[in-house]
């Protein structure tokens, strides 16, 4: 899969061209489409709506037109007074930006519109830009959390920064870049602190050498006031947009003039009222509250919020996110039209107020981003490969077309993508054994007409296995798409029993089938489950099925398991796909407490707690898990980096955990709802025009 697709699919996922983007049925004839907008205000207009009326068409949940730029429409407004008293002497007039001229400007009046009367404006004809994309002069700021556990997230844009700026500057030619670190110790605050504070500058081999030296250490992140000091402190350009990208994996704590979130929600406030727009980066290991502070500034200020740090994106893709976000937000798409309502009250006064309607200016084909998946027929060892597609477009698209051909077939054959969820299409074809290649293409075009056709792709069908063997000591965690069947072969130890573990989320459930492939025999086939375990003998491969409805986080672990006795402590290496299970009888006579912990300065793990007596699944802990007086088996896999953890099995107060300032369990509906559709989606990098 295209890298780039993916980190692009995230950012559209989060919405970083229009909150809103899916597709409405297409019909003959449009009715004229209706932008509403109540009028808060504190003035006498405080109960007038305003309302857009077009006959351009949308295709989109929330209503908002689109044109081929070049084109014109025809507009008009519609103004209700819903106040208890008549309002005198209004004045309606509207205005575009650059990429619209209205063709018959003319002021609206009205002596008086009474209590529950409407009014309808002149029309206007208004011709848009034939290019709608042009690239805006660009001020970027990079906020970065500088604490221990932000290391990884410093070397990915030591080492690429430069890289991703060289590859944009013919999109944004006109790029200023600075930088202002916080976090670590107790001074690490700009706002204490001005050498953290580096100046906009065209020159980012000058930020890439602050970068190249800058450690990462202690837990202190007042990251709310490096928002404050970046829109203070820094020499914005009034002509340019001003971005600014906040990357940290903790919520802001330590501050001194931005403490509470009350103060930083009008920080926000600020930011939105100055022009700034604020993308926010959680960085891996980041707790739900992280989520809530740094989605709320993104959504307060028209920015776009990520989440780093599970399958899609991964940290080293952040230098690249930030290039995405720089060419997204330096290109105009949009029209907007400015219109401004007054009166005239009792004491002789002027109100007015002032709103903002938007048409789409769409002039771009839509973004694909494809991957294969294989699945089979659990009982007839069938197999399919599964041609997978996310399609975006601001305006929508009708329809997705699959051109494929195997490597013995002569012609093409065209086919129509299952449209599965969301944005997401699919075709499955059954392969044989004598089938190595598969070439496949894909065609679709927007509502509007702007086509685009991806490149022909090349498929090795001899390494279906290689994503679905799962060995002994190892783990996948994967996402589950509605109705797509899914088979790993978990492979057995040579001499020792192993365990089969298979872990969904709360919410949604799966259907599972497992098969002894060495024996033949069924071992288990029930529904809507999200829990099971089973034993795998030795020298025996297991092959399980998994199909659900619902989109469903997955982990399927292999794992033998290793006795740990009271006051054992050993050192391991755990990787991203490492799975450890050990067995602990607390069965002792004492009334203490005991603690295991698998845990380092760097490596926060994820521990699974069973029963042992009959492998019930209990819940999960991060990093240390305190036990009562039974048997257990404990599965360890890493959740947030890899290294080596020291383990062992301990009274209660005998070992300290380290305090991770990345701590919490990620919230199980949110992670899957973002990230599970991150899993499978992606686009292609737009191509400009």
């Amino acid at each position: 899969m295209n890298k780039k697709g993916i980190i692009f699919c995230t950012i559209v996922l989060v919405g970083i061209i229009l909150p809103s983007m899916h597709v409405i049925s297409k019909t003959e004839s449009f009715s004229p489409v209706i932008n509403s907008l109540s009028i808060e205000t504190t003035t006498p207009l405080d109960n007038v709506s305003i309302e857009m009326i077009t006959d351009l068409p949308s295709y989109r949940s929330d209503n908002i037109p689109s044109i081929l730029p070049g084109n014109s429409f025809d507009v008009c407004f519609n103004v209700t007074n819903n106040s208890d008293q008549e309002l005198n002497l209004l004045e309606f007039y509207a205005q575009t930006n650059d990429f619209g001229t209205i063709q018959n400007p003319s002021d609206s009046t009205k002596d008086y519109l009474e209590i529950g009367e409407s009014w309808i404006t002149n029309k206007h004809s208004i011709l848009t830009k034939t290019t709608a994309g042009v690239s805006s002069a660009l001020d970027l700021a990079i906020v970065l959390d500088q604490s221990g556990s932000m290391g990884d997230e410093i070397e990915a844009l030591t080492n690429e920064l430069i890289r991703v700026i060289d590859e944009i500057d013919s999109e944004v030619p006109d790029l200023r870049v600075g930088l202002v670190l916080f976090g670590g110790h107790q001074y690490y605050n700009p706002y204490l602190e001005e050498s953290l504070i580096y100046p906009l500058t065209f020159n980012i081999d000058q930020i890439v050498n602050i970068l190249s030296v800058t450690p990462a250490s202690g837990s202190i992140e007042p990251w709310g006031d490096a928002l404050y000091c970046t829109k203070e402190n820094l020499e914005w350009r009034a002509d340019a947009v001003k971005l600014v990208i906040l990357i940290t994996d903790e919520e802001n704590n330590g501050g001194t003039v931005i403490k509470t979130t009350q103060q930083l929600n009008g920080l926000y406030h600020q930011f939105a009222d100055g022009g700034f727009i604020l993308c926010t980066i959680a960085a891996t290991g980041s707790n739900t509250y992280v989520f809530e502070q740094l989605s709320a500034g993104a959504e307060t200020t028209g920015g776009t919020y990520i989440e780093i740090g599970t399958e899609y994106p991964q940290t080293a893709d952040i230098p690249d996110i930030i290039g995405e976000l720089i060419v997204l937000y330096s290109v105009e798409l949009d029209l907007k039209i400015t219109v401004q309502l007054s009166h005239i009250n009792d004491q002789d006064e002027k109100n007015n107020i002032i709103k903002e309607f938007v048409v789409l200016l769409d002039d771009l084909p839509p973004e694909i981003d494809t991957w294969v998946s294989f699945s089979e027929d659990i009982l007839t060892d069938e197999s399919y490969v599964n041609i997978m597609s996310e399609v975006k477009d601001v305006t929508g698209v009708p329809f997705v077309e699959i051109y494929y051909k195997f490597d013995r077939a002569t012609f093409w054959t065209i086919a129509n993508a299952t449209s599965s969820f969301n944005d997401s299409y699919c075709l499955s074809l059954i392969f044989g054994d004598q089938t190595e290649f598969l070439y496949y293409q894909i065609y679709t075009e927007d509502w509007l007409g702007n086509e685009i056709y991806c490149e022909i792709q090349e498929i090795c069908l001899a390494d279906i296995y290689k994503y679905s063997t799962i060995p002994f000591d190892k783990k996948k965690e994967i996402i589950l798409q509605p109705n797509q069947r899914v088979v790993y072969r978990l492979i057995g130890h040579p001499i020792n029993d192993s365990y089969g573990i298979i872990i969904g989320d709360d919410y949604y459930t799966y259907d599972i089938s497992i098969i002894d492939s060495t024996d033949s025999s069924i071992s288990l086939d029930k529904l809507d489950s999200n829990y099971d375990s089973f034993v795998i003998p030795a020298a025996h491969t297991i092959k399980i099925s998994l199909v659900s409805s619902e989109i469903v986080k997955v982990l399927i672990a292999n794992a033998i398991p290793q006795r740990l006795e009271l006051g054992d402590k050993t050192s391991v290496n755990i990787g991203t796909e490492d799975a450890f299970l050990f067995e602990i009888d607390n069965r002792i006579e004492s009334t203490e407490y005991r603690k295991f912990y698998a845990d380092s300065y760097v490596v926060q793990t994820g521990i699974y707690v069973f029963n042992a007596s009959n492998m019930n699944y209990l819940y999960k802990q991060s990093s240390e898990v305190y036990l009562t007086e039974d048997e257990f088996l404990l599965l360890v896999v890493a959740d947030y980096h890899v290294g080596e953890i020291d383990i062992g099995f301990v009274d209660e107060n005998e070992y300290d955990t380290h305090d991770h300032y990345y701590t919490g369990a990620t919230s199980w509906p949110l992670f899957v709802t973002i990230l599970g559709l991150a899993a499978i989606l992606g686009l292609l990098k737009r191509k400009k025009r």
